[in-house]
């Protein structure tokens, strides 16, 4: 059985594939189009029970970037994502319960371009 961060990863990864978007595992290098999205850090706060049942919180950040001049593009990216991460209830062997959403959208102008980076963190209870 895989364990449950990894079990989240995959499934924030497939549904920003779903999505259609240019989804990474890694940050891509500096000739990658934008936008794209980098499904990032996976936290956990698990307990095992005595009868050696996995129960916690989870939390994944997903990163979002796109062009400074294409806002409403990126918003809508960062939307539909946020939209699809209130939807998931279930893991390969396991259940989610929503906690928690938080997204920031940020300037970056660390490139010759002038980029929107937001970060989404949502945070979940597993049973």
């Amino acid at each position: 059985m895989k364990a449950p961060d990894i079990q989240l990863y995959n499934a924030v990864f497939s549904a920003s594939l779903t999505l259609g978007y240019d989804t990474y595992d890694y940050l891509p290098s500096a000739e990658t189009a934008y936008p794209f999205v980098h499904v990032a850090e996976t936290t956990e706060d698990d307990v095992v029970d005595n009868k050696q049942v996995i129960t916690g919180t989870l939390a994944q950040t997903i990163h979002v970037w796109g062009y400074a001049n294409n806002r409403a593009e990126h918003s809508g990216m960062v939307y539909a994502l946020k939209m699809a991460l209130r939807k998931l209830k279930r893991l390969e062997n396991y259940y989610l319960k929503y906690n928690t959403l938080n997204a920031n959208t940020i300037y970056d102008n660390s490139t010759d371009d002038d980029l929107l980076h937001s970060i989404i963190t949502a945070e979940y209870r597993i049973s």
